[in-house]
C-alpha cells in the first residue's frame, strides 16, 4: 500500500489536495476499501466511460455528486489515519471486478482480478524463501544484463535466497534507459505505468524524461539490494551446459569462467544498434554516430544535420534539435501513426504526489486506470477482423475509428502543407507499427528550415550523404536513428547446449523460437527474459518483465526445494506452444502482408511480438507447470 498512517495529518490540506488533483473514479473504489459501503459502487455515483486517454478527474459526475464524494473521501481517510482499519483491505472476486468497473465506468470482467492486484501492487509477489537449501545444494544463478528484466529477477532472487550474479557490459545498470541520452529521450507511456508495481515513485512528469528514468532504476538497485551482487563492464560471450555437472559454464569476453546451476538472459531487444553499411562512409569529413551512440560533446548548434529515420528515437531528437541545427534534413522510408496526449509534456501535479503519499489505495487504483487504458483498450484493435473489408487501411471497426482520429489529428496539424501532409499520412492500418505520441513532430517538420524527404539513405559523399534517388546534399552531421537487431536474440553470444546443440544455428540467427518466450528444448536450466515474440500487443513492458521474473524465480525455487538438477522444456509443449503463437500472430495487423515492421525476420515471420491479450500472456506464467519439462533429479536429495 506505500502509506504510512499518520494521526495528525492535516484535514485542510487533503481537502485540497483532493480537490486539486484527485480523480475521483480511482477514489470511488478508494472509499469503498475504506468504509465497505456499497453506496460508492451504485449507479448514483457510477463515472462516465474514460475517452481516449483523459484523466477525467470529475468522474463525469455533476458538481453535487462530486462535493458527496470529495468529502467523504476527506472523512474516511482522515479516520483510516486515525485508526480505523480499512473495511475491505484485500477484495477479491465480484467485489474486485466491482471496483474495477467502478474505476474504469465499464465494465472489467472478475478474471482479471488476480492479475490486475499483481501489477497495481495491491497483492504483490513474493517468492518463497529457499535460501538454506540453496546454500546446503550449492545452487546458483548467473543473470545476463541489468536492464529492467535482469534487475526484476536478480530482486526476486535475492528475496529468494538464492545466490546469483549479474554480469553487465555497462558500467551501470538500466540497459537501455542507461545506454540511449540522445535529446528528447523520454518513455512513451505513462511514468506511473512504466515503473515496477512494488516500487512505486513520484514521478516529475506523466512521461517521464531518460535521466528520471535511469535514475529510477539505479535507485531500484540499491533499495533492493542487488547492486552488490551486479559486476559491471563484464560481457557475456559464450554459455556451454556441462552435462556431467549439470551446471552451465559462462565464458566472458575477458576470457573468464564462470560456472553456475541456473542461467537467466536478460539482454533485452534494444540493445545493439543497426548501422547501415554504406558507400563513401569513410570518406565523409563529418560527424556519424546512432542515436543510441550520442556523444557527450555532440554540438549541432548551427549545423546542417540529416537525421535518418522516422520511428520513435528520430520523432524525440527532431522536435529536440529542430531550434538548434542551422537546417535539418529528415529522411524518411515511411510515415507512422502519430497520436496526440496532452499530458506528453505535462508535469505531475505536487498534490497528485501528496495524495500517492498519504491516501491508501490510490496509488494502486490510479495506476489500473493507466493500464486498461494504455493496455486492454489498444489489443482489440489490432485483432483483424477477416470480414472486414476497408481495403489495407484499417483491419476491424475500432482499427478504422482509430485511423479516422489519427488522421483529423495529422491533418489539424498540417493545415495548409498539403506538401507534408502526402508525406505523413500512412498507407497501412494503425497498430501496423509501433503507436508514436506526438512530442512537437508536426510542429518541427512545419519550420522553414527543416526538410522532409521520404527516401532513405544510400550512402555518403564527402561533405553530405546521397538518397537513394541519387540526390546529393550537403550535411555537417548525420544522426542515424536506424533502430536495432531486435530479431536476433542473444546476439552476440554463443550458447551451446546439451550434446552440443547451438542455439545461434538453431534459430537461423533470426528466428527465435521458445516455449512462452522463456524456454527451450535442448537448453537445461536456461531461462530467457524478454525473448523471442514477448513483446507485448500495448501497454507496459514492465508489467510484462515482471510475470516473467516471477515465472523464472518460481521455476528455480522449485529446483531447489525439491532437488531437481536439471529442468529442460519438452519439445511436445514447444511445438505446440509455437504453432499456436505463429497462427496467431498472422491474424494481428501487424502480421498481414504489406506491413513492414522490426517484428518479423528476414522471412517475414513475426519473431518479436506476442499476440496474446495480456491477461492471457500473464496467466500463463503465473506459475510453471512442470508437466512441460523433462525433470532430473539431482544426485544430492532435496533439503526441506
Amino acid at each position: 500500500m506505500h502509506v504510512t498512517p499518520d494521526p495528525t495529518l492535516d484535514a485542510t490540506r487533503l481537502r485540497a489536495a483532493v480537490d486539486s488533483a484527485g480523480n475521483l473514479p480511482a477514489l470511488l473504489s478508494v472509499l469503498h476499501q475504506l468504509t465497505g459501503d456499497p453506496r460508492w459502487l451504485s449507479e448514483e455515483f457510477r463515472p462516465i466511460r474514460t475517452k481516449g486517454f483523459e484523466e477525467l478527474n470529475d468522474a463525469g459526475l455533476d458538481p453535487e455528486r462530486q462535493e458527496t464524494v470529495r468529502a467523504a473521501v476527506v472523512e474516511a481517510v482522515l479516520a483510516w489515519h486515525r485508526g480505523t482499519p480499512a473495511a475491505v483491505p484485500t477484495p477479491g472476486g465480484d467485489l474486485l471486478a466491482a471496483l474495477m468497473s467502478t474505476t474504469m465506468g465499464e465494465r472489467v470482467p472478475a478474471e482479471y482480478g488476480p492479475m490486475v492486484a499483481e501489477v497495481t501492487g495491491l497483492a504483490p509477489y513474493m517468492p518463497p524463501d529457499v535460501a538454506d537449501a540453496a546454500a546446503q545444494r550449492d545452487f546458483s544463478v548467473i543473470v545476463v544484463g541489468a536492464g529492467v528484466s535482469g534487475l526484476l529477477a536478480a530482486i526476486q532472487l535475492r528475496r529468494a535466497g538464492i545466490p546469483f550474479t549479474v554480469l553487465e557490459k555497462n558500467s551501470e545498470v538500466g540497459g537501455t534507459w542507461w545506454q540511449n541520452r540522445y535529446p528528447g529521450a523520454r518513455v512513451d507511456i505513462p511514468s506511473n505505468l512504466y515503473s515496477v508495481s512494488f516500487a512505486p515513485h513520484n514521478w516529475s512528469e506523466h512521461f517521464s524524461r531518460r535521466d528520471e528514468i535511469s535514475d529510477y532504476f539505479r535507485e531500484l538497485a540499491d533499495t533492493f539490494d542487488v547492486r552488490r551482487s551486479i559486476r559491471f563492464g563484464v560481457e557475456v560471450e559464450s554459455a556451454d551446459w556441462d552435462e556431467a555437472a549439470e551446471r552451465w559454464r559462462v565464458t566472458t569476453r575477458d576470457g573468464e569462467t564462470l560456472t553456475a546451476s541456473a542461467v537467466v538472459t536478460a539482454v533485452g531487444l534494444h540493445d545493439r544498434p543497426r548501422i547501415p553499411d554504406l558507400p563513401g562512409r569513410a570518406e565523409f569529413t563529418g560527424e556519424i554516430f546512432h542515436s543510441a551512440q550520442w556523444p557527450e560533446a555532440a554540438d549541432l548548434k548551427g549545423k546542417r544535420v540529416a537525421v535518418v529515420g522516422a520511428g520513435a528515437s528520430a520523432m524525440q531528437v527532431v522536435s529536440a534539435i529542430g531550434d538548434e541545427a542551422a537546417a535539418l534534413t529528415v529522411l524518411q522510408k515511411a510515415p507512422q501513426w502519430i497520436a496526440p496526449n496532452e499530458y506528453y509534456f505535462r508535469p505531475v501535479k505536487t498534490d497528485q504526489h501528496w495524495l500517492f503519499d498519504h491516501v491508501p489505495f490510490y496509488r494502486n487504483w490510479y495506476r489500473f486506470r493507466l493500464y486498461w487504458l494504455y493496455t486492454e483498450r489498444l489489443y482489440p484493435a489490432q485483432v483483424v477482423d477477416p470480414d472486414w473489408d476497408r481495403g489495407r487501411n484499417s483491419v476491424n471497426g475500432l482499427s478504422d475509428a482509430f485511423r479516422k482520429l489519427f488522421t483529423g489529428y495529422l491533418q489539424m496539424q498540417l493545415d495548409g502543407r498539403d506538401d507534408l501532409l502526402e508525406r505523413s499520412l500512412p498507407s497501412y492500418p494503425v497498430l501496423g507499427k509501433r503507436l508514436l505520441l506526438d512530442n512537437g513532430w508536426f510542429a518541427t517538420l512545419r519550420k522553414e528550415h527543416v526538410e522532409l524527404i521520404t527516401e532513405g539513405l544510400a550512402g555518403y559523399t564527402a561533405d553530405g550523404i546521397v538518397t537513394d534517388s541519387g540526390e546529393v546534399r550537403t550535411v555537417d552531421v548525420v544522426i542515424l536513428c536506424t533502430g536495432f537487431h531486435q530479431q536476433r536474440f542473444l546476439a552476440p553470444m554463443e550458447i551451446t547446449g546439451r550434446a552440443g546443440r547451438e542455439l545461434r544455428r538453431e534459430w537461423a540467427d533470426d528466428d527465435g523460437r521458445a516455449h512462452l518466450g522463456i524456454t527451450a528444448p535442448g537448453y537445461p536450466n536456461l531461462f530467457f527474459l524478454y525473448g523471442p515474440n514477448t513483446n507485448p500487443p500495448g501497454g507496459s513492458w514492465i508489467t510484462i518483465a515482471e510475470a516473467q521474473a516471477k515465472y523464472v524465480t518460481e521455476a528455480l525455487t522449485r529446483m531447489v526445494s525439491d532437488g531437481i538438477g536439471s529442468l529442460e522444456c519438452r519439445p511436445e509443449p514447444f511445438e505446440a506452444y509455437n504453432a499456436e503463437l505463429d497462427a496467431a500472430n498472422a491474424r494481428m495487423v501487424y502480421g498481414i502482408d504489406g506491413v513492414d515492421n522490426y517484428y518479423r525476420n528476414g522471412t517475414g515471420r513475426v519473431v518479436t511480438n506476442a499476440p496474446w491479450p495480456v491477461l492471457r500472456y500473464w496467466s500463463m506464467l503465473e506459475r510453471p507447470d512442470l508437466a512441460d519439462f523433462e525433470v532430473s533429479h539431482a544426485a544430492q536429495p532435496a533439503v526441506r
